[in-house]
């Protein structure tokens, strides 16, 4: 099998995994795996404008505002025009997603814990580098990719 096939195959497993696990834990709240990362980066992050958020995650414009817009209605976030430029929309968590992003946090440590599990620290460390280090070749390549299309 080709190494690259087999590289993406084991990635995509443990993000689709990842992914009903979040939804399992969050579901009382509301929220599945869609959203946690938003509720998380406002919670972190009081007042960043929706673009900033895009960009933080990589997330094109719609996403980010169905996610928005879903934290909205369940009164997890409020939404603000900036006091100097009104097409702005500034996000803020409000206290009553606070447990959410308690829970959030707990079970990203527990996710981090069970996909570790069997491995020395040093060898947990050595894979949190390696993914880091995967996922930013992942973005250059397409970045490069893009700008070949459009120079073409």
């Amino acid at each position: 099998m080709d190494e690259s096939v087999f590289l993406g195959r084991n990635m995509s497993i443990a993000y689709r995994m990842a992914n009903r696990f979040y939804d399992r834990v969050l579901a009382p709240w509301g929220i599945g795996c869609g959203q946690q990362f938003f509720l998380l980066r406002i919670y972190e992050h009081q007042g960043i404008s929706m673009y900033d958020l895009a960009r933080m995650g990589l997330y094109d414009k719609g996403t980010v505002t169905r996610a928005v817009q879903k934290l909205e209605e369940l009164g997890y976030v409020r939404c603000e025009a900036d006091e100097h430029d009104r097409r702005i929309r500034r996000l803020y968590a409000t206290e009553k997603a606070e447990p959410v992003v308690q829970e959030g946090y707990a079970a990203r440590i527990r996710w981090n814990e069970m996909l570790t599990q069997g491995m020395t620290p040093e060898e947990a460390e050595t894979v949190k580098d390696l993914v880091s280090r995967v996922a930013e070749n992942a973005i250059l390549a397409l970045e490069q990719e893009e700008k070949k299309s459009n120079d073409i």
